[in-house]
């Protein structure tokens, strides 16, 4: 054999050069075929995955985020240590030592392929980055070719980077389940808390999870399965010296998180939230939207938001039990269904936390004329028939045993408060034992709906945002979308037309009947107070105070329905207004906004503000919008003080009375259409001008007899500024122009104030415009002495 060799040594080595030559040259033909087409690596960090965008509110804290992919970009020095020798020790522990290919782990990987067996996956920290971002299509596939590509970019890779830039790269990329991506998101999923912040055992235990983190080891459904791996990864840690071993023993015993932190939750704002959606879908496109990682800056005060929700509710939900018990149908019955009144889960338990004022489904167990018991959750609560009253039935006619009704929690008795505290360490209750107890009012949900729309008066900042009962049910804005009649919201307006055009608040103008040809409808239009009548001679003051809708015709005739039109586009109204004299009545569509828009020129001094929702838009560290407030100075200063003050007077002594209580200077104007199929209520304090808006779906449907603005709409805006006032106090007044004189006058004569009057009154009025004379007994005489609290 050797002499074999040695004769013929010239042709083996011939031959083994031509072997070697065509194995060389077919390794770089498949190289060069399967370069063919690949994406370049020309610089990584140019390459940019789907990211979210995040929201925030004026403080800057996150209310939400629009992704196909959770993510969020943290650089290098944002990753902690920790989690760095977690990664390697689960994924890749030759990581800095080899250059981008792990032979022992490819051959396990390859014989695994070949004999049909799971020996691992094989791939490196830089293949498997570069599976993620460049060959995401093909990531599932477990084939040599799918393998030979992950080898060939994981080497142009490791040749372009060095090794913390492509963990980085890594760490930023990786699926870490939930539809979180990246380090970042996938704390805050899991832990509520940045990556920065997060502690051995939970390094470990996100190292845990992307082999496969919607399947195999995902924490919440296999936590068995990710407790051992994440236990496994520790002891990796420790045997490569990356923990000691009083590190790798407290570790161990961390529990692992039981449900998703509450980051991702979306608890409020969600019409302000829409409106921000659809404004950054419709001038930048979906895929900037959900996949541009966008920083969204907006003007929603959180605390505020809340504040208005909660009050819109609640005024809602007093004007439906006014309308009465409206459930005409018959409600669902579990006995009917022949379900198990004591073990029967209602859905909505399931996530139910008992507290005090939730309005929550519960089951009837038994009911009479006097009271129901009813089960909600593993708990009885109490109903007594005077909790049911405004229904305006019989309790036992309402409700039967096995029928699912609304119901909110009135109070909680010591027993069940002391039981839900420790409610871990309790058994499960005995249902047939009625030991733990709450004491319920009975609830329908409303069909009534409303809006309510808050706005900085300085710069026009949108700081609430509220446009129905519920955005589950309805998308529909009221606050930005409906078009309803404002009714006498607009008045202001036209009174403001009428002091710039020679009218004061001591003008006296007769309550009479009268009557105009409306060219809108080519008849005779009459219009009619609320309540009917007249009240004979009025003061400016007194009519607008009292919202008299013949006093505003009579002023809409003198100064021309086309010069009012003129003055509703300078204080911003953009809704179409036509120069009719019904529009001294507010009978023309506008929207919320608009109207609060054109309410913040009082408290402003003569100055509108545009309502803006977004302060700016980054992309990385570029700004790609930046919203300026829009000002402009519309009417002069001292007309704005002037109806700045009579609309305080609205409140102190006319159809917004309802207000008067608020321990701050608050302006503002009731509005009521025909039939009361609108309530409206606008006011002003200092700092914020809030509107409110009430009404039903159908625009022609009526709220009921007397739902004025007043009574249905001014208690919510009340609600809110009693929330609003005791954190914000405000200045016990408004600042006076220089130009505003104030005089002591008759408030019913509209004259200089002396003995033989009886109403004094301090009255702003422009320069030129206030009384010369004083008032006489026969100028009392003449006044009825009336006064009105209707819209």
């Amino acid at each position: 054999m050797k002499q074999f060799i040695i004769k013929n040594l010239k042709v083996i080595l011939v031959t083994l050069s031509i072997i070697v030559t065509i194995l060389i040259g077919s390794l770089i033909g498949i190289i060069l075929v399967y370069q063919k087409g690949f994406p370049q690596i020309k610089a990584l960090e140019d390459i940019r995955p789907m990211v979210m965008t995040t929201v925030y509110d004026d403080q800057k804290n996150l209310i939400k985020e629009f992704a196909i992919e959770k993510r969020t970009i943290v650089k290098s020095s944002d990753i902690p240590e920790v989690l760095k020798n977690a990664i390697i020790a689960a994924e890749d522990n030759e990581y800095y030592a080899h250059w981008g290919i792990s032979f022992r782990g490819l051959f396990r990987a390859i014989s695994g392929v070949i004999f049909n067996v799971n020996r691992g996956g094989g791939s490196t920290i830089t293949m498997q980055l570069a599976r993620n971002l460049f060959l995401f299509d093909e990531r599932s596939e477990r084939t040599f070719t799918r393998k030979l590509k992950e080898i060939l970019m994981a080497i142009q890779i490791e040749k372009k980077y060095s090794k913390d830039q492509i963990l980085t790269f890594y760490c930023n990329k990786i699926p870490f389940g939930g539809s979180a991506y990246g380090v970042e998101a996938a704390s805050q999923y899991y832990f509520g808390k940045s990556v920065k912040e997060i502690n051995l055992a939970e390094a470990a235990l996100l190292s845990t999870v992307p082999p496969s983190p919607n399947r195999i080891f995902n924490i919440f459904k296999n936590p068995q399965n990710c407790l051992r791996r994440r236990n496994s990864i520790l002891a990796k840690m420790l045997e490569l010296n990356f923990i000691s071993q009083e590190q790798y023993k407290e570790a161990r015993e961390v529990e692992l998180p039981k449900k998703p932190s509450e980051y991702y939750k979306e608890t409020f704002g969600d019409y302000f939230i829409e409106e921000t959606r659809k404004y950054i879908e419709t001038k930048f496109g979906d895929n900037l939207l959900y996949k541009g990682g966008l920083r969204v800056y907006t003007t929603l005060n959180s605390e505020l938001q809340k504040w208005a929700e909660e009050s819109l509710k609640e005024g809602l939900r007093a004007l439906d039990k006014r309308r009465g018990w409206r459930i005409k149908e018959k409600l669902p019955n579990l006995k009917k269904q022949k379900k198990d009144l004591l073990t029967h889960e209602v859905r909505a338990w399931k996530k139910l936390q008992i507290e005090e004022g939730k309005i929550v489904k519960g089951v009837v167990l038994e009911c009479n004329n006097k009271r129901a018991i009813v089960k909600i959750k593993d708990f009885r609560g109490e109903l007594a028939a005077k909790e049911a009253s405004w229904t305006r039935r019989s309790l036992g006619s309402i409700l039967k045993e096995g029928d699912i009704a609304l119901f909110r929690i009135e109070k909680i008795t010591k027993e069940l408060s002391q039981y839900l505290a420790q409610k871990e360490k309790n058994k499960k209750i005995d249902l047939t034992k009625p030991k733990y107890k709450m004491k319920l009012f009975l609830e329908q949900e409303p069909d009534v709906q409303g809006a309510i729309l808050v706005v900085d008066n300085k710069t026009g900042a949108i700081k609430a945002m509220v446009g129905g009962y519920s955005f589950e049910k309805s998308k529909w804005n009221n606050a930005t979308q409906a078009k309803r009649q404002p009714g006498s919201t607009f008045k202001p307006i036209i009174y403001t037309a009428a002091l710039e055009n020679g009218y004061s608040p001591a003008r006296i103008i007769q309550d009479e009947y009268f009557s105009d040809f409306d060219v809108h409808t080519e008849e005779l239009w009459e219009p009619e107070n609320f309540p009917v009548g007249y009240m004979g001679p009025l003061t400016l003051r007194r009519a607008f105070e009292m919202s008299r809708n013949v006093i505003s015709a009579k002023l809409v005739k003198d100064i021309t329905p086309a010069r009012i039109v003129e003055y509703g586009k300078r204080f911003g109204i953009t809704s179409e207004l036509k120069p009719y004299i019904t529009i001294s009545l507010g009978v023309f569509e506008v929207t919320l906004k608009e109207m609060v828009a054109a309410y913040t020129v009082f408290p402003n001094m003569g100055i509108r503000v545009e309502p803006f929702f977004i302060k700016s838009i980054r992309e990385t560290n570029n700004i790609i919008e930046e919203i300026m407030p829009e000002r402009k100075q519309v009417i002069e200063r001292e007309t704005a003080f002037v109806m700045n003050y009579m609309m305080q007077g609205v409140v102190k002594y006319g159809t917004g009375q309802r207000a008067s209580k608020l321990e701050a200077p608050i302006g503002g104007k009731t509005g009521t259409t025909d039939e009361f199929t609108n309530a409206w209520f606008i006011g002003f304090s200092p700092s914020v001008t809030v509107g409110v808006w009430v009404g039903l779906d159908s625009a022609s449907e009526s709220l009921g007899e007397s739902e004025t603005g007043g009574r249905a709409a001014c208690p919510i805006f009340v609600s809110f500024m009693e929330k609003f006032l005791e954190k914000y106090p405000e200045p016990q007044q408004f600042r006076k122009p220089p130009g505003v004189i104030m005089v002591n006058i008759d408030k019913y004569t509209g004259k200089l104030f002396n003995e033989d009057c009886l109403y004094p009154f301090m009255e702003a009025f422009l320069p030129g415009t206030e009384p010369l004379e004083y008032c006489t007994e026969e100028d009392r005489s003449s006044i009825p002495d009336y006064y009105g609290d209707d819209d």
